[in-house]
């Protein structure tokens, strides 16, 4: 008989499964996590699944005839238990008219960006793909000209009314936007890896200026040509407004649609696009003064309150620091670690990811300020970036919508009394602080979603919001990103994956900025984060042992997980939500007993 304080997965191993919701389920989460077998027994979250991956999941399941969400998905401990929430799908309702074209709301993530300031046009992101031997610039211009007619927002252009501070979207019908003047060959046949790797990085500036989204102009494409015969890289360079990290995965997987759908001349047909971002920007407007969102005001002005730790002996001043590729550095997590950090953590502390990534990053911030007397009241100031496609907010399938969802919103991260000493240890006050974190993480209302709109656009709640301390640390972990030598049309991660280009010009929004993301490698999967830093507030030096002792603390987290006992719920966990961690750890220790 088991408990449900049992570990992940550790019932009869290697149950199959037998109804086709199960067996449906089983190949499908399979296949995004790229396993070649998954039971009945195995946990979505135990194998290495996230929010991100999990969208995909649900999307796969939809076209599958099978209806299930993104929390379910996360919640459930195994296939057997995740197939019981299935509904099947007898027919689709008849969708709501859902033009994509036309006037587009100014999201929060948007209202942000105006308000940061800089080079307008240049602010972007571009990620670099395989591309297959025999294509040729005529078939990649009818792909990108697919992309462009299929998703709405890459023909967005942006009006400015009466001056930079009142800014008019809209995107622009099918076939405004011309592909072949968006696409640029460069012949690199012969040329050495590290020419190549050059020159992709300056084509690809010279893309980034020449976007001009006051122009409907928002993406560039630069493929470096290597022959007939070999294999050539294509850098999409897209304006920010109209794209996220994960929407890159939909552009690459509809240009492996269309490479391998449109030969001989046959007509590209790209998976439909269920949700417009036209519609979900509307989605945002309604929701900024409903009744659910303002309740959650005193919660958000209490998290940004005063007197939290602090970078520096200066305030940061807006506008003095500028981005700079000259201020970053990327740090590399080994695959020994991350494999376990990404599965067997999560899986023991009933945990996401995200919960397990903070838990590692408050302590080393802890261990940061406390060396340095800069700890405040003891609490960490952050800015959390999420994807933004929540399904709180409405009941839509965004899976398969390119656009900007960014969410950012605030979270105080408090360890409270901990024994130093025991951490370095790996000891008992690691699981404390990662139940902690995780604790505080689950309080944010349906992940800080509604945040922004009170923020942005909503003028009564956005003034009180402004007004409170802001976080100068902003952390966003991008997901999972595989990499393959073999796959055409996949990310080539030596560039970067989903990273933000500014341009020059551009202001720092924070102190510290961090991206991380996940790539699955042939050896493993590897956390790689890019460290960026204001020189006016915080060294290079500083930034560096902060990035170390980030890592030095994730390590601690695998060590402690590999120690018996390490582990267990914790109140949101359960419908009893009225225990207090202290009685749910009693009673975990009493059921060890037997």
């Amino acid at each position: 008989m088991t408990s449900p304080f049992d570990g992940p997965n550790s019932s009869v191993a290697g149950r199959n499964p037998v109804t086709r919701h199960q067996r449906v389920l089983c190949e499908l989460v399979a296949d995004v996590l790229r396993l070649s077998d998954v039971g009945l027994d195995d946990g979505f979250v135990a194998l290495g699944g996230d929010s991100i991956i999990a969208m995909q999941l649900v999307s796969r399941a939809r076209k599958a005839g099978l209806r299930i969400t993104v929390g379910e998905v996360l919640k459930h401990r195994d296939m057997e238990a995740l197939a019981e929430t299935v509904t099947v799908i007898d027919q689709e309702p008849t969708p709501v008219a859902d033009s994509g074209v036309g006037p587009v709301v100014t999201t929060p993530i948007m209202q942000w960006f105006r308000e940061r300031g800089g080079g307008l046009d240049t602010y972007h992101q571009f990620a670099v793909l395989r591309t297959p031997s025999g294509l040729t610039k005529t078939h990649l211009i009818s792909m990108v000209q697919a992309l462009l007619d299929h998703h709405d927002v890459l023909r967005l252009r942006l009006s400015l009314r009466g001056g930079a501070e009142d800014w008019a979207l809209e995107t622009l019908p099918v076939g405004a936007v011309d592909a072949a003047s968006a696409v640029r060959r460069i012949d690199v046949a012969g040329r050495s890896e590290d020419d190549r790797a050059a020159l992709v990085r300056r084509e690809s500036d010279a893309a980034r200026d020449r976007l001009r989204p006051r122009e409907g102009n928002v993406l560039q494409a630069v493929w470096c040509d290597a022959g007939p015969d070999s294999r050539g890289e294509l850098a999409l360079i897209v304006h920010h407004l109209a794209i996220d990290s994960i929407s890159w995965r939909v552009l690459a997987a509809d240009l492996a649609t269309a490479w391998r759908g449109g030969e001989g001349n046959a007509a590209i047909a790209l998976d439909p696009v269920p949700t417009s971002f036209r519609r979900w920007s509307e989605v945002l407007s309604e929701q900024a003064h409903a009744q659910a969102s303002v309740a959650e005001l005193p919660g958000w002005l209490e998290r940004l309150r005063p007197g939290a730790a602090r970078f520096g002996d200066r305030a940061r001043v807006p506008g003095r620091d500028l981005e700079s590729r000259d201020r970053r550095f990327t740090v590399s997590l080994s695959a020994e670690f991350t494999e376990e950090l990404l599965t067997a953590v999560p899986a023991l502390f009933h945990a996401d990811i995200n919960d397990v990534l903070l838990a590692g990053l408050a302590l080393a911030m802890g261990d940061w300020h406390r060396r340095r007397g800069t700890a405040g009241d003891g609490t960490a100031l952050l800015h959390l970036e999420g994807h933004g496609r929540e399904g709180a907010l409405a009941d839509v399938d965004l899976s398969r919508t390119v656009g900007w969802f960014t969410s950012m919103f605030p979270i105080r991260l408090e360890l409270g009394e901990l024994d130093w000493a025991d951490v370095d240890a790996a000891g008992p006050a690691v699981g404390t602080a990662v139940k902690r974190i995780k604790e505080q993480v689950r309080g944010i209302p349906d992940k800080g979603v509604r945040y922004s709109l009170l923020r942005y656009l909503n003028p009564e709640t956005g003034a009180l919001l402004e007004q409170a301390a802001q976080p100068e640390f902003v952390f966003n972990y991008l997901g999972r990103f595989e990499v393959s030598d073999d796959a055409d049309w996949s990310v080539v991660p030596e560039y970067g994956t989903g990273l933000d280009g500014t341009g020059p010009g551009m202001p720092m929004a924070h102190s510290i900025e961090v991206n991380a993301a996940t790539v699955d490698q042939a050896d493993g999967p590897v956390l790689r984060a890019t460290w960026t830093w204001a020189d006016s507030v915080v060294s290079e030096a500083d930034t560096r042992e902060l990035a170390e002792t980030w890592f030095r603390m994730l390590r601690t987290l695998v060590a402690h997980a590999r120690e018996p006992g390490a582990g267990g719920l914790t109140p949101s966990d359960l419908t009893l939500s009225s225990l207090s961690q202290h009685e749910l750890e009693e009673i975990e220790s009493d059921l060890r007993a037997f």
